[in-house]
């Protein structure tokens, strides 16, 4: 699946990013799949996670260590937010609007520049 291998292309390259992991990876065709990664950013952990059917995506971003950090989702449970659905978890617990837009490698830019600047990496 080229999506995923964009994917793991994109994060193998980031130098921060170790111990790249498929935990997940179920597909039916080219639209119908989903997959879940899991990489090393010491002393925390990220997940990308992808569902898709057709038009319909479900996606997730996750830094967590022994708990939820962060997470940037697109579930439709904040409607009343700026670019709902895509919303944003700070660590506190608050929901956020979020900038990204569901498209999965510009997406990945803005989260791992996200992470750095929280990690002051």
């Amino acid at each position: 699946m080229a999506l995923l291998d964009d994917l793991l292309a994109r994060m193998h390259s980031a130098p921060e990013l170790s111990d790249i992991q498929i935990v997940e990876n179920e597909a039916v065709d080219d639209e119908t799949f989903v997959f879940k990664i899991h990489a090393s950013i010491l002393p925390n952990s990220l997940q990308i996670r992808l569902l898709a059917d057709g038009n319909f995506k479900r996606y997730s971003f996750q830094l967590y260590s022994d708990r939820p950090i962060m997470r940037w989702d697109n579930a439709p449970h904040y409607l009343n937010l700026q670019n709902s659905p895509h919303h944003f978890h700070d660590q506190s617990g608050n929901i956020f609007p979020s900038a990204l837009t569901g498209n999965l490698l510009d997406d990945f830019d803005i989260v791992i520049a996200e992470v750095k600047k929280f990690m002051d990496l």
